[in-house]
């Protein structure tokens, strides 16, 4: 929570003021995410919140594929079930955040949503203080789960869709409910180079987030597949170029503050996967990592032929 207060001295009477946030109705309590981020103006949640927008938008690219084996013509059905983590580096869980206008030092830094406490600054010339707010997760990866459906075989093309929609109970009211959906597409390449060693595909995925009532997201990949099966095994990988972008609305509980509407990238844009899947017949169980600005691990099973 940001708090603003005057230094006690001896003899002195200290005046406390507490900041009342605006509840939500009595069907719905606000979460603690939402509540923190409603005591920030633009100025001070863009540090605050741009690691969510790092580790969701690298999240919601991960996991679509497990081969580039994609057969031009033939009936295709599986469902899989895909985990992710994004990993949080340290230097993501503290920022440097701008004080009151006035305070003397104007910056300092403190505690993201993956940071710990927030950090306590004393203005050296009145004495007042100010707080930044506390993290709200704390944590050294940020965790997402989701099942995805691929539908084929057409002209070598491959369709995908994924959705989930998780509860704010799950967190234990520290954030919001989750609401995620994907489109994707991808087209066998090795149909036009007959008998390269090993297996191509491109794919096209469009992505789009809600988190809560205050955050979306929206993403668009494009990537480069290649994989090579020996029996039961097969290794695969792939480059791909990616864009995500969060948009943050809300009022915040300054009223002296303008509403607050903003939009930040996420920090990947290149990443380089490598995995392997295992084939058990009608089952598969696949693991892979993905190298970018924001390291991103996957695993899951899978059902189909």
């Amino acid at each position: 929570m940001n708090t603003l207060k005057r230094a006690c001295s001896p003899g002195a009477l200290c005046l406390l003021a507490l900041v009342v946030l605006a509840g939500a109705s009595a069907a719905r309590s606000q979460n603690d995410l939402e509540k923190t981020l409603r005591q920030n103006t633009s100025a001070t949640v863009s540090g605050y919140i741009q690691p969510v927008a790092d580790m969701f938008g690298a999240n919601m690219h991960t996991g679509y594929y497990h081969t580039a084996d994609v057969e031009k013509w033939g009936l295709h059905i599986s469902l899989d079930f895909v985990a992710m983590g994004a990993m949080v580096k340290d230097d993501q869980k503290n920022y440097s955040a701008p004080a009151p206008e006035g305070f003397n030092p104007g910056t300092f830094q403190t505690a993201t949503l993956f940071g710990g406490k927030g950090t306590e600054v004393t203005d050296v010339r009145t004495g007042l203080k100010f707080r930044g707010s506390d993290g709200i997760i704390n944590a050294s990866y940020f965790p997402l789960a989701v099942p995805q459906l691929t539908i084929g075989n057409i002209y070598g093309t491959q369709a995908m869709i994924r959705f989930v929609t998780l509860p704010a109970s799950l967190s234990n009211g520290k954030l919001p409910a989750i609401t995620l959906w994907g489109l994707g597409a991808r087209h066998s390449i090795s149909q036009y180079i007959p008998k390269f060693p090993v297996d191509l595909a491109a794919g096209l995925y469009f992505n789009s987030f809600t988190f809560g009532d205050m955050i979306d997201f929206k993403g668009v990949a494009l990537n480069a597949q290649a994989s090579k099966s020996w029996s039961i095994l097969t290794v695969y990988g792939g480059l791909q170029w990616e864009q995500s972008k969060m948009t943050l609305s809300y009022i915040s509980t300054d009223v002296s503050a303008p509403p607050v509407d903003i939009t930040l990238d996420g920090a990947n844009a290149f990443r380089f996967t490598a995995g392997l899947a295992l084939g058990l017949g009608p089952l598969k169980l696949f693991g892979d990592v993905n190298f970018g600005s924001v390291t991103t691990l996957s695993a899951g099973f899978g059902f189909g032929n």
